[in-house]
Formats: C-alpha cells, structure tokens, sequence
C-alpha cells in the first residue's frame, strides 16, 4: 500500500512538472510568433526579402540564445563570492557581451546583402519595441497579480476580524 501511494505521487508530482514546462514552453512559442508578426509589420518585406531574411535571422537568434545560455551555466550568490571570483565572472560576462556584439555586426553585415539600411535600422528599433512591448505586459501581469494578492490578503484579515468578533459576541 506504501509502494501504491508513493508510486502515485511520484507519478503526479512528474505530470505536474511536465504541465508547467508544458505551458512554459506554449507562453515562449507565443512570444516568438508575436516577435515574428511584430517584425515582418514593422519591417514590410516583401515575399523575396522574407525568403531571404527569416533564416539570417533565425540563426542569429539562436546563436544568441546559445551565447546566454553558456553563461547562465553558474549561478553563485554574489555576497558569497571572493575577490577572484568576482573578476572572473566579469571577465566572462564581458566576453559574452563582446561574443555577442561581433555575432551583431557579422549578422547586420550579412543582413545588407538582403535588406536596406533603412530596413536593417527598422529592424533595431522594431526589436527595442517589441522588447519594451513584452516588458510592460508582464509589468502589468504582475502589478495584476499583486493587487489580487493584496485583494486577498485584506479579505482575509476581514474575515479574521469578522471570525473573532462572533467567538467574541457568544461568549
């Protein structure tokens, strides 16, 4: 019977992981399709100029997200560090900064065979927005959030108050 009930929670505890990751994973595939839309609006391509820069820039994207990925590896509380440490994480956060600018410069120098420079500018500013954008919605999210939070934590301290004035009264 021990085996049974661990096996089941296990079991729910593995299905409960996979629905979040699940639901993770559907939240970042929608960002990417807003980002997709957002870019091709604001940019306007044409058909040849879509064939030519979803790949470059796909690519790129993932090539970024490898440079980051690399560097998240170590996760160390700051105040724990030593001097030595320190200078080393800076040195490798400087050197991602630095990989990633070059991949920038390589991926816009590519891009010029494809797009104008007014169009390789739109892209730039269409990124910034489209980051600001994602910004202010999950600002607003957890401003939401707070305030249910707070909502609820008022209620209940209401109903504490409430719950103590009857036990009060039939005494």
């Amino acid at each position: 019977m021990r085996y049974l009930l661990l096996t089941a929670t296990l079991m729910f505890t593995i299905n409960l992981s996979a629905q979040r990751e699940g639901k993770r994973a559907e939240r970042i595939e929608k960002i990417e399709q807003q980002r997709i839309a957002f870019i091709t609006t604001d940019l306007d391509l044409s058909v040849e100029e879509a064939q030519a820069f979803w790949p470059l820039y796909n690519d790129y994207q993932s090539m970024k997200k490898e440079i980051w990925t690399e560097r998240k590896v170590e996760t160390v509380n700051i105040f724990d560090m030593t001097d030595e440490e320190s200078r080393k994480m800076l040195s490798q956060a400087m050197e991602a900064k630095r990989t990633q600018t070059n991949l920038e410069i390589e991926f816009m120098n590519k891009l010029e065979r494809v797009l104008s420079a007014k169009k390789r500018l739109k892209l730039i500013r269409a990124e910034r927005e489209f980051k600001q954008f994602i910004l202010k919605r999950y600002e607003k999210r957890m401003s939401n959030r707070e305030r249910r939070g707070q909502a609820s934590m008022i209620q209940s301290a209401k109903n504490t108050k409430r719950n103590s004035e009857i036990g009060s009264l039939r005494k």
